[in-house]
């Protein structure tokens, strides 16, 4: 199944699939934290886009589910990977999980960061519910208040958030949630630490600025 996944169709440009590799560190931390888990462990994605990551999950042997905002964003990854047309669902993930059962595995690349700290602190309650007795939940790409566009773009709903960026990066992208050491800890209170890394990257062009973001993992007591 694996060679088949990655396959392209011949009627698509390439330049479409530039964007569509599975995230690095979302691979990385999932070989050193989730790779106990078994064949057809239950694994819910908040904010698929386009399905980037589901080939790496389907070559685990693991049952994938997600959760998608965009519409349009969940029909090009029920249309490329046709087996799963049941398994993705557009919904507000600050609102609801529109799946029965309990998950193994949530992961989350820079999703819940685009929310302010009410609708984070929501969705992380109805995470930890769905969750597994010793359940993983992996972070990848919250953005910190290091990063450069922390103090930029317009207050928000709470100290953490901003919008109405712009330009750069988050132009036109609607909420952005920065975070530093202990509001992740508290946005975490009662969950079990395996890893916090912050990476941040110096760029230099088009134009100087810092780069800052949080990957971590936290257990399900």
């Amino acid at each position: 199944m694996g060679a088949a996944i990655f396959q392209r169709r011949a009627s698509e440009p390439l330049e479409n699939h530039l964007s569509r590799w599975p995230w690095s560190d979302l691979v990385s931390l999932c070989r050193r934290h989730a790779r106990h888990l078994p064949s057809e462990a239950r694994i819910l994605e908040l904010g698929c886009g386009v399905g980037a990551n589901i080939p790496f999950f389907l070559a685990q042997g693991w049952r994938y589910f997600a959760v998608e905002g965009s519409a349009s964003a969940a029909a090009q990854a029920a249309r490329d990977f046709p087996m799963l047309q049941d398994a993705v669902r557009v919904a507000d993930f600050t609102a609801e999980l529109p799946f029965s059962g309990a998950f193994d595995l949530v992961v989350d690349r820079a999703a819940l960061t685009h929310n302010c700290e009410r609708d984070i602190r929501l969705a992380l309650a109805r995470v930890r519910e769905c969750l597994v007795p010793g359940g993983l939940y992996i972070g990848v790409d919250w953005f910190s208040t290091r990063h450069a566009d922390y103090g930029r773009g317009a207050a928000a709903e709470d100290a953490w958030t901003r919008r109405d960026y712009e330009q750069g990066a988050f132009g036109g992208v609607g909420r952005v949630h920065f975070s530093d050491s202990g509001h992740l800890r508290d946005l975490f209170a009662g969950w079990e630490w395996l890893a916090m890394e912050e990476k941040t990257i110096e760029r230099f062009a088009p134009e100087p600025a810092t780069l800052a973001m949080w990957s971590f993992v936290v257990r399900k007591p």
